[in-house]
């Protein structure tokens, strides 16, 4: 069994490192956590072999937690949101959304969506910006239990990343991926996305395929159907969220295993993949793995 889960960390690639950190740790109160050069390992297992030797800087939460890497990439270029599949958006665990929208109108993070409970359930309420970087936040506050999803509330202000969003032509086939590295079933359904819908010009009511799968430690994966998208670009990674890290229990069969060589998870085995959306995500053996706690 692969054991998928918790979500570890995302990194954010921009060629304005300093100002996507000073934002994150000004505004969203996350706070450096140790910087060091992209070694060529690494490098190579991403299959992104033009960020060896670039910045790589950590950030942690107030609880010290690293969940946030910014990489420098000097030729990344600049996206629009909700435009290009792959990893769409970073669904973070907040105490109180209202509070944030208020600290974030003068900030560089741009709102998209002023806080509000969502169709799902009154029990969660979110808010929407966008980061330095073309980074989409869904800033989340989870009020109550919300069967069937297990779901965390948030520890203090801004806790850490629990689902990554995708963006896929085929929710189908983007699902398949995941469910055959968490072996469990997911859940679908349609459901309106209002910051899309805005996006693109489309009803506000209109209703997009949507899938959610649960993963360990409380955390989950969203797939978000949507046709007639950009594919992410070869060569060099553009700006915004270049890949997600998951807690494995082992790696898959056929995996191209390396050895991190440095920062938080220094020391583990984990290798590289692509989903169908041409989003890339790692998968990290770490010694003290256990099935259901968050990292």
């Amino acid at each position: 069994m692969i054991g998928l889960g918790p979500v570890l960390y995302a990194t954010i690639a921009t060629d304005r490192p300093d100002d996507s950190i000073r934002a994150w740790c000004r505004h969203l109160d996350l706070r450096e956590s140790g910087r060091h050069r992209v070694d060529p390992a690494l490098a190579a297992a991403c299959g992104e072999r033009a960020i060896e030797g670039r910045s790589a800087t950590w950030l942690a939460n107030p609880l010290g937690e690293c969940w946030l890497q910014v990489l420098d990439v000097p030729d990344a270029a600049a996206i629009e949101p909700f435009r290009r599949y792959g990893w769409m958006a970073l669904e973070v665990s907040v105490q109180d959304p209202d509070q944030l929208a208020q600290r974030l109108r003068d900030s560089s993070f741009d709102i998209i969506g002023e806080p509000a409970n969502l169709e799902v359930s009154d029990a969660i309420r979110a808010m929407q910006a966008v980061g330095p970087a073309g980074e989409v936040l869904y800033l989340t506050q989870i009020k109550a239990e919300v069967p069937p999803f297990e779901l965390p509330r948030a520890r203090c202000t801004v806790d850490r990343l629990f689902i990554p969003v995708m963006l896929t032509d085929d929710r189908e086939l983007s699902l398949a991926g995941y469910q055959s590295l968490a072996d469990q079933e997911g859940l679908r359904f349609d459901t309106r996305i209002t910051v899309i819908n805005r996006a693109h010009g489309l009803d506000i009511d209109h209703r997009h395929a949507v899938a959610t799968l649960q993963l360990r430690g409380q955390c989950l994966i969203e797939i978000d159907q949507l046709a007639g998208q950009a594919a992410p670009p070869a060569g060099t990674l553009p700006s915004g969220i270049a890949w997600v890290a998951f807690a494995v229990e082992q790696l898959p069969p056929g995996s191209e295993p390396y050895t991190i060589a440095q920062g938080p998870y220094a020391g583990c085995r984990a290798a590289f993949a692509r989903g169908h959306a041409g989003e890339i995500y790692e998968l990290i053996v770490r010694p003290d793995n256990r099935p259901d706690e968050r990292p």
